[in-house]
């Protein structure tokens, strides 16, 4: 296809390099010559200077027969813009604002409806806080995915010293969970990934990622190693629009949450939004205020402040002082590498998390859910199985998965099923496929009718 960013910044340029990974012709529009010279340096892509909220910066970028139009600008009203020309104008039939405003989405979204095409909005900061939430019921979790309507995990730990899997061969998982309920299905050692095989080992300080049948799920958390929090409460750090988002959820579940922030109005436009949550005014890297307010038996600290690198170290005091997890909102890529490290339980990145959205509306179809772990470098994806596809044609361990590609599990009549080697896929199935996404282009050819 023919895909065009405008918006040549963090979130532009990422998209811009994973849609030309995939083998998309992609086409870039940002008014920064700087930014533009470096994305021509750097990536696969074609580049077009100028303000791309105008229909000749538009035209000059090919508009007109292009597949996709992604609006990933810092402004919400010229992502707007962007993605209303596009639809109105020149009918581009997949279109993704990026919006971080909720009344701007439900206006996009309203209009929306009366153009052709298709649409989608994504919402870093409700995106950000959805990934939070999922992490909370899942401690010691670097990161957490569900498929296959909830009955299907996928979830990433660093593997302690005293973990009871360190050592351990990746076939013996068949050992410990004979109804092959589990399966390791990513690790990341050091600096590299690789999707492994049954005489591959279990490492300490590696990062594994497992699919789990949520009914195992206490079980690998034991055998993991993951530390339990003696209370179940939360303190956030930050009353920014993620911040107030998952203290809302939180306090609508009925988890005690504190939430703290050292800008006076915003805590209290934050009371004002909250029912039942604690306010606080004070640094969230105040050893006193934390001690106060009993981080050390809290369940989780979530430092979702505008500055990341203030939530990295209020994260590392948070920890230091006994809170049982610790998460940081950073979207800094060099920073990935802390999971697991120095105390920091997980790090979210709401630029990652919008480049995934957009990515897996790109390529909707047979593919109903996607998800990339980390930074970027394996990719899940959970697809619907037609007759004719290449899995069908015979058991997994013959139609000829490329080395880095992994069928993490099958769901058929309702039943979750971690398939070995020897078993068949069959029509109608939905699979959750695995791979490093240099090798995510040869999914298409393996669940393509």
């Amino acid at each position: 296809m023919k895909a065009l960013v405008v918006g040549g910044g963090l979130v532009g340029s990422t998209l811009a390099s994973r849609l030309a990974a995939d083998g998309h012709d992609v086409v870039v529009v940002e008014s920064s010559r700087d930014r533009l010279s470096q994305l021509a340096d750097t990536l696969d892509v074609q580049t077009v200077q100028g303000n791309g909220t105008t229909v000749e910066a538009l035209e000059a970028a090919g508009i007109a027969d292009c597949d996709v139009l992604i609006a990933s600008t810092a402004s919400d009203e010229a992502n707007m813009v962007v993605a209303l020309i596009g639809s109105s104008i020149f009918h581009v039939p997949k279109v993704v604002a990026r919006l971080r405003n909720p009344d701007h989405e439900r206006s996009f979204r309203a209009i929306a409806r009366q153009l052709p095409g298709d649409h989608v909005c994504v919402n870093p900061d409700l995106a950000a806080v959805e990934k939070i939430l999922s992490l909370l019921p899942v401690p010691g979790a670097a990161d957490v995915a569900s498929f296959l309507d909830g009955k299907l995990l996928i979830a990433g730990f660093p593997l302690p010293r005293d973990s009871a899997f360190s050592g351990m061969l990746l076939s013996h998982l068949r050992l410990l969970f004979p109804e092959r309920s589990v399966l390791a299905v990513a690790i990341r050692r050091r600096d590299d990934w690789f999707i492994p095989h049954g005489e591959d080992e279990f490492r300490e300080g590696d990062l594994v990622y497992f699919s789990i049948s949520p009914a195992e799920l206490d079980n690998v958390l034991e055998l993991v190693g993951a530390r339990k929090a003696p209370e179940r409460r939360v303190m956030v750090a930050g009353a920014t629009r993620i911040g107030i988002g998952v203290a809302a959820r939180l306090e609508a579940a009925g988890v005690p949450v504190a939430l703290i922030d050292e800008d006076r109005t915003r805590c209290q436009e934050a009371a004002g939004q909250l029912e039942r949550a604690m306010v606080l005014h004070g640094t969230p890297t105040d050893h006193e205020l934390l001690e106060d307010e009993g981080v050390g038996r809290a369940s989780a600290f979530v430092a979702c402040s505008d500055n990341h690198q203030l939530n990295v170290v209020a994260c590392l005091l948070a920890r230091r002082l006994g809170a049982a997890h610790t998460f940081a909102l950073v979207d800094n890529p060099a920073l990935s590498g802390l999971v697991g490290e120095m105390g920091i339980d997980a790090v979210i990145s709401p630029r990652l998390l919008t480049v995934g959205l957009a990515a897996h509306f790109v390529r909707r179809g047979r593919v109903r859910a996607a998800a990339a772990l980390l930074e970027d470098e394996v990719e899940l994806i959970e697809v619907d199985l037609g007759r004719g596809t290449r899995l069908v044609q015979g058991p997994l361990g013959e139609v000829g998965l490329p080395r880095g590609v992994l069928v993490a599990a099958l769901l058929r009549d309702g039943i979750v099923v971690v398939p070995g080697g020897g078993d068949r896929a069959q029509p109608g199935d939905r699979a959750v496929l695995i791979s490093t996404t240099e090798r995510a282009r040869e999914l298409d050819t393996l669940v393509g009718s």
